[in-house]
């Protein structure tokens, strides 16, 4: 009797485990088909429409707001919610090296603000033997990217063939020369208006003075080191120099000599 009445409940209780397996399968796919409508009406809320009203993009002077637009991907009746744009972000920077940042913010649901700052050019970069600009320019730190605009007053930085590419970044002697560049727009140095240096000697960087274009061989500790620069040596090395050359004492001297820590002379070696 015992066993008839366990087997009677089993037979009860199958046909409502099967009705709640049902119910709960029907929700579950209440709930998923839910979900995909109301993310579709989201995906269409993300849809450009108007790119004046819901792309806001603050550039600089050399690369305009739309060719960031272009490369980002965003155009009218693209959906802004399918773009990788941390990806985007990554090629636009790889691709033109005049960008320095790219911060791109989406405000939801359809609208993305995007804030370009280009690299500032401290010097341009020529060619030893090559007259005439390369169109190559450089910022302080170390990028080679193109521009030919405003650029005849900067200091050039003369490199053996063929020249750091576009898209590079300086290194060994070339970079030694921008820090000097970079020194001489102290407002303590920039009476010695360096316009240009000159990277191919051996033991030092030939630079030519604005004024009486006078020539210096510079040398610092740490010259040729990435990682151990002593911008202080540097410094005290272009003090000692300026002071020489504003006593007068050797006035008319066209080459100076400031690779020795403590002392700078007139130098009558010939530097080529």
């Amino acid at each position: 009797m015992r066993t008839n009445k366990i087997e009677q409940e089993k037979r009860r209780r199958g046909p409502l485990a099967l009705a709640v397996v049902v119910a709960f399968a029907a929700l579950l796919a209440a709930g998923v088909f839910g979900f995909g409508k109301l993310r579709d009406i989201y995906l269409e809320q993300c849809v450009i429409s108007d790119m004046s009203e819901q792309v806001s993009i603050t550039s600089g002077k050399m690369v305009k707001a739309d060719v960031i637009a272009e490369n980002l991907g965003l155009r009218k009746g693209v959906n802004i919610a399918t773009i990788d744009f941390a990806e985007k972000r990554r090629e636009l920077l790889a691709r033109i090296p005049t960008l320095r940042t790219v911060t791109i913010t989406r405000r939801l649901p359809d609208k993305v603000v995007i804030s370009a700052e280009e690299r500032e050019p401290i010097a341009k970069l020529g060619v030893r033997g090559r007259r005439g600009a390369t169109g190559r320019v450089v910022d302080v730190e170390g990028m080679v990217f193109p521009c030919m605009r405003g650029t005849q007053l900067l200091p050039a930085i003369i490199e053996p063939p063929p020249g750091t590419a576009i898209g590079r970044m300086l290194k060994g002697r070339a970079l030694a020369a921008l820090r000097l560049v970079d020194m001489c727009r102290e407002p303590e140095f920039s009476d010695l208006a360096v316009l240009d240096v000159d990277i191919s000697k051996p033991d030092y960087l030939l630079a030519t003075l604005g004024g009486s274009y006078a020539r210096a061989k510079i040398a610092w500790d740490g010259m040729d080191d990435p990682e151990g620069h002593r911008r202080d040596d540097l410094a005290a090395r272009l003090s000692k120099l300026r002071m020489a050359i504003r006593s007068g004492v050797a006035d008319g001297t066209r080459i100076w000599n400031a690779t020795m820590p403590d002392r700078i002379f007139a130098d009558s070696e010939r530097t080529n």
